[in-house]
């Protein structure tokens, strides 16, 4: 997959101690992309799961410090490109680790309830026409907005992928349950 995109960069890997299951949060990745067109900075941060799992997050560098920074709306039009950003570096990724798995939540406006985001139909558009069935199964909560791509190779090796995976995640985040 070859898409336009913004130029971005890998600025840090982030360990932090971490309070929820032992070993499921390895680490985080930041990435930064300036768009040219509103001159904005975005934060991109790759959490890495076990089990190769990548989960993807991105929001404006100027709401970092609010806890709504993935519930607010830039105004800036400029979501394609943004998400392509981030498919780039899926594919980075994916190449640098061939059993990678990714998901992402499509979070909610502040207006607006957790099921079936906005952002949700968006990414799964995106998603669903750019990365194949035959790599990926593409398996998606409507009801959380949340997407996974599990590597279709990985999953056939490891049978019980799927189900580790949102284990990790109901034990972590209680969102999940």
């Amino acid at each position: 997959m070859n898409i336009e995109h913004y130029p971005y960069r890998f600025v840090k890997k982030v360990i932090e101690p971490w309070d929820g299951p032992q070993g499921f949060l390895l680490y985080r990745l930041l990435y930064s992309f300036k768009s040219p067109k509103s001159h904005q900075t975005y934060w991109m941060w790759i959490e890495v799961y076990k089990h190769h799992f990548y989960a993807v997050k991105f929001h404006l560098k100027a709401h970092r410090s609010s806890e709504h920074k993935y519930n607010l709306m830039t105004g800036l039009n400029e979501a394609r490109q943004c998400i392509r950003t981030c498919m780039a570096v899926m594919e980075e990724v994916a190449l640098s680790d061939p059993h990678a798995s990714f998901g992402f939540i499509g979070a909610n406006k502040l207006d607006e309830d957790e099921a079936n985001t906005k952002r949700f139909r968006v990414y799964r558009r995106f998603m669903l026409t750019n990365f194949g069935n035959e790599e990926y199964k593409h398996q998606f909560n409507v009801e959380k907005s949340a997407y996974m791509l599990i590597n279709r190779k990985y999953l056939a090796a490891h049978p019980g992928l799927m189900e580790e995976i949102v284990s990790g995640f109901r034990e972590l985040y209680p969102y999940f349950d």
